[in-house]
């Protein structure tokens, strides 16, 4: 079931999405696109990897493979200043480690609303509500994941292939481009590059409101 409090675990593989409050868009232009991976590159990349990802022009899908433990920690180390260490306010709080992580996520999504709302002269939320998340726990489901992300413009009819959508992580994948998502991971998931592509070619549906 997708939930909006669901803790995000260390070590574990979460899709992560959202959608633009009421009818309107979290993306109007080029510039906003760019701003919003580069903020996923500064506030996602310490805590964990991306696999895939597609932002549409009202709504984002994210795929994350968090880090261990011990990485989050060490991360925190060296970002949180607080009189306790992390081990200490990791034992007085069972949730610390994955408040700290949803954290990293608001941050993100609260820095891009205040930029888009600067350019555009909008003020208020941006995104529906708290974001969405959903543990991906089987293989067979993480690969139906990713290909659902990537073919997100397709289903939308914005394009007609899927390497024409500049703002998803699948050409970057399949051209092992210099990118925020860790291309190698996600064709093991398929367990090759070939297998990776004829997975695609099939549109997958997901029920995200189950």
């Amino acid at each position: 079931m997708a939930e909006y409090n669901i803790p995000l675990l260390p070590g574990g593989i979460y899709h992560i999405y959202n959608h633009a409050i009421s009818s309107e868009n979290l993306f109007d232009t080029d510039k906003d696109y760019n701003y919003f991976l580069g903020k996923m590159h500064h506030y996602i990349l310490p805590v964990g990897d991306v696999l895939a990802y597609c932002l549409m022009p009202i709504h984002y899908h994210l795929l994350i493979n968090f880090k261990t433990e011990n990485e989050i920690k060490s991360f925190l180390k060296n970002k949180i200043k607080h009189a306790k260490s992390i081990e200490e306010l990791s034992a007085e709080n069972a949730d610390y480690l994955s408040n700290q992580i949803s954290q990293v996520f608001s941050n993100l999504f609260n820095t891009y609303s205040k930029h888009y709302n600067f350019i555009n002269r909008r003020t208020g939320s941006l995104f529906k509500r708290n974001f969405r998340r959903r543990a991906v726990d089987t293989k067979d489901y993480l690969q139906q994941v990713i290909c659902y992300i990537h073919q997100n413009p397709v289903a939308a009819g914005m394009v007609s292939d899927l390497k024409q959508w500049k703002y998803s992580s699948y050409e970057s994948v399949i051209s092992n481009n210099n990118s925020i998502v860790d291309s190698k991971a996600t064709v093991d998931v398929f367990d090759n590059l070939d297998n990776f592509i004829f997975c695609h070619r099939k549109m997958t549906e997901l029920d995200l409101d189950a």
